[in-house]
């Protein structure tokens, strides 16, 4: 919280007497004389977001602190001061729950969101995020009472500045750890290194053979696995992407290393490749992978 944000708490408490601050989660009202709960209409900002957002409350804390100026006859009024950047943060990772989530590759500095439809995640921006938090802001600010001074809601939460603070902390907050998009993992992404890694292991399983006394070039491993990806209608990679992707699943699957003392098909010049390795003819079906 800065200067100018204490500043303005402190003034808007001395606006009234006995106003006082608060923290204050969505809660369900008892029944009287049993132990059942029913649900109440949320009256303050921090009561709509967390009663729509219970988990990352339970989480992160209050969404707001709240100034509470007294009116007369039981009647308050509410003015939300300052958000909490931790909770906004990571109520943008959606609900697990619905399916719904959204993560930040730091290698990549990336956000993805899952899309429930096909299970993948497709990747997002930034400022796609930030409209996403400032139409949850407008919505609060439309559906709660008269009482809630709204000023803060549908202009000063909503500014670049308090959004690129939410924005930045969700990286930390909704960060994927290193094996969530890996090889092994069911988390799978929309043209993805790792949707390629799956593939090219299937390729070396399937597409290549030991054979004694044989030997493989890269170039001519390579040009056969674009054609495998052209036949499975995914679009193709880079000579220096599948160098990362295919020698490692070789070692893997044969324990045979790439070597530097390979002829080209023309016998004369040294390449890259495998000894004792070839192509299967004809190229079996693609299994699921």
């Amino acid at each position: 919280m800065d200067a100018t944000m204490s500043e303005s708490i402190i003034n808007q408490q001395s606006l009234t007497i006995g106003s006082r601050l608060q923290l204050k989660k969505y809660t369900q009202e008892p029944f009287p004389f049993n132990h059942v709960s029913y649900n109440t209409t949320p009256t303050t900002p921090s009561e709509w977001f967390s009663c729509k957002f219970p988990h990352q409350a339970q989480i992160y804390g209050c969404p707001f602190i709240e100034l509470v100026e007294p009116l007369g006859d039981g009647i308050n009024a509410i003015t939300p001061l300052a958000p909490n950047i931790d909770f906004f943060a990571a109520l943008l990772g959606g609900d697990s729950k619905l399916g719904h989530k959204v993560v930040y590759a730091e290698a990549e500095m990336t956000f993805y969101y899952h899309e429930c439809r096909d299970q993948i995640y497709y990747s997002t921006s930034e400022e796609k995020l930030g409209n996403l938090m400032r139409a949850l802001l407008i919505r609060c600010a439309e559906e709660l009472p008269n009482t809630v001074h709204k000023l803060n809601l549908f202009l000063t939460f909503r500014s670049d500045k308090t959004i690129r603070l939410i924005i930045q902390r969700a990286k930390s907050i909704l960060a994927a750890d290193d094996k969530y998009f890996s090889v092994d993992s069911k988390n799978v992404r929309k043209k993805g290194v790792e949707l390629y890694e799956r593939v090219a292991r299937v390729f070396v399983e399937q597409v290549l053979e030991r054979v004694p006394g044989e030997s493989l070039t890269l170039t001519d491993a390579y040009l056969h696995f674009l054609e495998y990806l052209k036949k499975r209608n995914m679009p193709p990679i880079k000579r220096r992407v599948f160098k990362d992707l295919v020698p490692p699943a070789v070692k893997n699957e044969y324990d045979i290393g790439i070597r530097n003392d390979i002829h080209d098909p023309d016998g004369t010049n040294w390449t890259r490749g495998w000894s004792g390795l070839g192509i299967i003819a004809p190229e079996p079906v693609l299994q699921e992978c």
